[in-house]
């Protein structure tokens, strides 16, 4: 098939913004560049093999990598890890919060990543943390971004519905040690988050989750990571300046971003485009994947993007 023609380079590293990030790239550098950005707790591979192979079958050269404190890129063990009640405090009394960095940190590690392939810009595609890090390229790093792709994310508005309980508590259980225990939570953990509608493949999560604890689990990263989100507070006033080819895609049964941060995202970036896709929760389906894929191959063939 040809999606599996797709070149795929090994892992790499590239300085940025003062750290070092793990990347690997899939298809013909001369293509039009998408970087994918994963969201919280979730290493590069979450971006599955072969959506990323996909979508370089589609004549794009995609770049996914790890965003600092997960996977292979830099981590800050000597840093204070925040806990689970400061967290949600700092959320819900929207108290100060004190982050080792933020989601505008994140974001220039994204274009520092860029630098170091020669990229000056390209079409960014983010999931979760990911998305509100792609918008956060859009609002500080303008001349980066050529489209942005927003999946299952927000604004950054706390007036938007909560997760739900089940959603939550998956999210901030413990992580377990012993490999077997942590896969049997991995799988758990993303049955919860998964929607309604499409099937949910415990074995490739399982093999995924395998991989992700062989490159190193860190959860004082994602206890960091969820800090950066809280402490980045509302972007809808600088969202509403925005003026670049916006998708936003989510899923309608998303129990951890529910579907009303989607229309409230629309309304707030000019001109964006909605896609909803029922039955789908906080994952990437590969059932789905034509309806994600499809989308994102139109954005970033438009003539005013490059």
């Amino acid at each position: 098939m040809l999606a599996a023609s797709a070149e795929h380079s090994g892992p790499a590293f590239a300085q940025s913004n003062g750290i070092q990030l793990c990347y690997e790239t899939f298809g013909d550098r001369s293509d039009p560049p998408i970087v994918l950005i994963m969201g919280l707790a979730a290493q590069m591979i979450v971006w599955d093999d072969d959506f990323c192979r996909e979508l370089a079958a589609c004549k794009r050269f995609v770049i996914r990598f790890d965003n600092r404190d997960i996977g292979l890129s830099t981590r800050f063990p000597e840093e204070r890890t925040p806990g689970m009640l400061e967290i949600l405090l700092s959320q819900v009394a929207r108290a100060k919060a004190r982050p080792r960095y933020t989601l505008v940190d994140m974001a220039r590690d994204t274009a520092g990543l860029m630098d170091a392939l020669g990229l000056d810009s390209a079409h960014v595609v983010g999931v979760s943390m990911g998305g509100a890090i792609a918008q956060e390229i859009a609002i500080n790093l303008r001349s980066r971004i050529r489209t942005l792709t927003s999946i299952m994310s927000s604004t950054g508005d706390t007036n938007v519905p909560p997760p739900s309980l089940g959603a939550l508590g998956a999210l901030l259980r413990r992580s377990r040690a012993s490999k077997e225990a942590y896969l049997d939570q991995y799988v758990k953990t993303w049955r919860t988050l998964a929607g309604t509608h499409f099937p949910f493949d415990a074995e490739r999560t399982r093999a995924q989750g395998a991989r992700g604890f062989e490159r190193g689990p860190n959860p004082a990263g994602v206890a960091r990571q969820m800090m950066a989100i809280v402490a980045s507070g509302n972007r809808k006033p600088q969202l509403r300046e925005l003026a670049i080819p916006t998708l936003i895609i989510h899923g309608t049964a998303d129990p951890l971003m529910r579907f009303k941060a989607a229309p409230d995202l629309r309304a707030t970036i000019p001109g964006a485009k909605l896609v909803a896709i029922e039955g789908m929760g906080h994952t990437l389906p590969r059932a789905a994947w034509p309806q994600i894929l499809g989308p994102i191959e139109q954005i970033t063939a438009l003539e005013n993007s490059s």
